[in-house]
């Protein structure tokens, strides 16, 4: 069996202790930062860094810790408080404000979320969170308590927290300095201080509490997020460019409303009802809701990961599936542009905390995972698909382990039903069912937002029976069921072919320019990605005869395709190893094999992983698999002898770290540039938003007639849309300006990529491929009416 999970339990005042330092100062405290923030919020009074920290203070850190605090959570540990805590806080918010925004208006509020009611709102939850304590009254915290634990914090302990807070001011200070035009030194020096504390902290894992561990992974999530959302001065990113639409168009409604924008974006509470909640408090630039305060929410979700794995396994196992979990790229190159999945996935790792947690009743137990179902439900369609999928398969997997049970019953009067024949299960009919009415209720019925699953189905299905040819994300070139894709260049001639189809259905009621038509094969190349030029120590390695491009490359597809055998390695272990059998519960393991299969499917079937995405599935797999992945290197070595399988384990998850993170990529060079480390590269050349970019859209938000006529612009053209209060309708969209697609009385944007650099991207079955853009078309065709440098805009 795992050992006991280590908990910091902060010594109980005495009765007798008397003066100030021994009252429940944030209790006290909360009076007073209630008073202010309501004043700042209500007057408008913005007061730079202390008033948008004291309002996260007021409306999620306090109303966390006095849940956290309560009796009713007993038994459960510190991080496991803190996780549930933060769900009920962030449900709170979308629901309070869900409610307020129905049921206001009928009492004369028009802007049912405008400061004034949200304020109000803010100030019952933790009113409603004083409540609670009272009703279940736990341990307060204390001055002398506080002292009590800093005098008890050892050498290596401030030292792992002390560097791990480097890492968020390195993060912080380098993205700042890219956004300025400097040099990714500092960037570099937050990615080397990052990896050397990841490995410390595993050196140091049995003389580190883990309070301070929990700490640690979080501030090391923290820093690796802000590298990248960081990046920029205005929305950066991909899926976020939509998901602040949305924002923008609550915040300037003043309330929520699906008929405004009827798009499964504008359905997600997380990117509406709660940004524009946390923006009517904090008072600050809507960017720096989603650049870095969502980003402090979601560095919460691996110290749940961490927590999750010590349910049945040691810390070392623990520390290394956390570590797997924030090293796997995407966590800190696509996820903060996918705020609504972020909060998602805390609500994921919540849920599975309930799943596997034994110390409550089984009644409760049900509740809170529904509930935290619908947590997610509401914040992200898609983990909802992919998490309702991974309960069915595991509830399927326990009711065929159930069935020779059944068939054959025990015998003997004293013989124990084996661990899978338990009657007691949380992933029950009953709870899938409810899952289920929850998720038909909320993306059917009441958003009528979820009718792109049935369409994902039906074409998943034609593929799979051949009916048709479907499509497959470049990304599954990475997994070991299906590493053929196809090149760039057949992924931008299918495009182009399609939309010469396009152009022929819809002649009659479009006007294309007519030289646009002679945009073919031959004469639009899909390029291949700049590379970063080789460094010194890269040149010193091609000087002996090393390929760089070929050791980063190899480097990145072990730690792909390792992940992968390690997972399948552990799952085996489960099946094989009767120790490990007892040690993990079946419920758990059946969520496993429900995660390898949705991968599966994922992978397999066709348009899955152009409309999920593999990777960002492999991620919220990854809440269940990391300590399974974890444990099978850990079998693999074991070739090795027992005393050297887990230090290897950990020296291959440290050597991935130094890949994945970009660090080592960089260092050599003969790599695609990373945003949060250079001024250039695919994520830099799509989503970066220039100064002359922002001027150019807004002056063209203030011409005549352009919405009517249409906007074209390529990479990310999401980028381009018009986001001041005036000009946000929900209706506006700016279609690809692909030589082929462009049309003669639309306005067409060249940003700055084109103009700096010749490249345009196209984004097409879930793969950006660069090409050559022929300015030429544009400038023998339409008139250059707007040009800052930057930014031309053609009409």
């Amino acid at each position: 069996m795992a050992e006991a999970t280590r908990q910091e339990i902060l010594p109980a005042e005495p009765h007798t202790a008397r003066g100030w330092r021994g009252y429940p100062w944030p209790e006290i405290a909360g009076c007073g930062l209630a008073l202010i923030v309501n004043v700042l919020a209500l007057t408008g009074v913005g007061v730079p860094f202390l008033g948008p920290a004291l309002g996260f203070c007021f409306l999620i850190v306090l109303p966390v810790y006095l849940i956290a605090t309560t009796s009713f959570l007993a038994g459960t540990s510190q991080a496991e408080r803190l996780g549930y805590s933060l769900a009920c806080v962030l449900g709170a918010l979308m629901l309070g404000g869900l409610a307020a925004d129905l049921i206001l208006p009928f009492a004369g509020v028009s802007r049912p979320l405008d400061p004034v009611p949200v304020v109000l709102l803010a100030d019952l939850l933790l009113a409603g969170c004083y409540l609670l304590r009272r009703r279940f009254p736990g341990q307060a915290l204390t001055w002398t308590q506080l002292n009590r634990v800093r005098h008890a914090v050892r050498a290596r302990e401030t030292r792992l927290i002390g560097a791990s807070a480097l890492v968020v001011v390195l993060a912080v200070l380098g993205a700042n300095r890219l956004n300025n035009g400097a040099g990714d030194q500092v960037s570099l020096a937050a990615l080397a201080v990052a990896v050397l504390t990841a490995g410390f902290l595993l050196w140091w894992r049995n003389e580190v509490r883990e309070i301070a561990t929990l700490v640690t992974l979080y501030l090391l999530s923290l820093g690796l997020l802000l590298m990248t959302s960081l990046r920029g001065w205005y929305v950066t990113g991909h899926d976020i460019q939509t998901e602040y639409q949305v924002f923008q168009l609550t915040q300037a409604h003043g309330s929520w409303q699906i008929g405004a924008f009827h798009n499964a974006y504008n359905a997600c509470l997380s990117i509406t009802i709660l940004p524009t909640v946390l923006g009517d408090v904090l008072r600050v630039d809507g960017p720096y809701i989603y650049k870095l305060f969502f980003q402090l929410l979601f560095a919460a979700c691996p110290v749940l990961v961490y927590t999750i794995a010590r349910r049945y396994w040691p810390v070392p196992v623990a520390m290394l599936a956390a570590l797997y979990f924030i090293g796997f790229p995407t966590f800190f190159t696509d996820m903060p542009f996918i705020n609504r999945q972020e909060v998602g996935l805390i609500f994921v790792c919540v849920a599975v905390l309930l799943i596997t947690n034994e110390s409550w009743s089984v009644r409760t137990r049900r509740l809170a995972f529904i509930a935290a179902c619908v947590g997610v439900e509401i914040s992200h369609y898609s983990s909802m698909y992919i998490f309702l999928g991974i309960l069915a398969v595991a509830w399927a997997v326990r009711a065929i382990m159930r069935v020779p049970h059944q068939v054959r019953p025990v015998k003997a009067a004293h013989a124990e039903p084996p661990p899978w024949a338990s009657p007691v299960r949380i992933v029950g009919i009953g709870s899938l069912l409810a899952v289920a009415v929850v998720t038909i209720g909320w993306g059917f019925l009441a958003t009528q937002s979820a009718g792109a699953v049935l369409s994902d189905a039906s074409a998943s299905i034609s593929g799979l029976l051949g009916h048709s040819a479907g499509t497959r994300s470049g990304n599954v070139g990475y997994s070991l069921l299906f590493g053929k894709t196809q090149t760039s260049q057949q992924v931008l001639n299918d495009y182009n072919a399609s939309i010469l189809k396009l152009r022929a259905a819809t002649a009659h009621e479009t006007s294309y320019l007519e030289t646009a038509g002679v945009a073919s094969h031959d004469q639009v190349k899909a390029l291949a990605e700049p590379l970063l030029p080789l460094t010194g120590a890269g040149h010193l390695l091609a000087d002996a005869g090393v390929p760089v491009a070929g050791v980063n490359t190899a480097i990145r597809l072990a730690a792909a395709y390792g992940e992968q055998v390690f997972v399948a390695a552990g799952v085996i272990a489960f099946l094989v190893v009767r120790r490990v059998r007892r040690q993990v519960g079946w419920e758990f393991f059946c969520l496993c094999l429900g995660c390898l299969v949705v991968l599966g499917a994922v992978t397999v079937l066709p348009d899955l992983s152009v409309d999920y995405g593999i990777l960002r599935v492999f991620q919220e797999s990854l809440i269940v698999l990391a300590p399974v992945l974890v444990a099978g290197s850990i079998a693999i070595f074991r070739a090795f002898g027992e005393a050297w399988a887990p230090k290897l384990a950990a020296a291959l998850c440290v050597g991935f770290l130094i890949s994945t993170t970009g660090l080592l990529p960089q260092v050599l060079g003969d790599y695609p540039a990373q945003l949060s480390l250079n001024n250039s590269g695919p994520y830099y050349n799509d989503y970066y938003v220039h100064p002359q970019e922002a001027a150019g859209t807004q002056w063209l938000s203030s011409q005549l007639g352009v919405l009517p006529s249409g906007l074209q612009a390529t990479h990310a053209t999401n980028r381009f849309l018009f986001t001041s209060p005036g000009t946000v309708t929900g209706k506006q969209f700016v279609e690809d300006a692909f030589p082929s697609l462009l049309r003669q009385h639309a306005w067409v944007i060249l940003d700055y990529s084109i103009l700096h650099g010749g490249l345009a991207s196209v984004s097409y079955d879930g793969d950006i491929i660069p090409y050559k853009y022929p300015v030429r078309v544009l400038s023998q065709n339409k008139n250059l009416v707007y040009d800052n440098g930057g930014m031309e805009i053609y009409r």
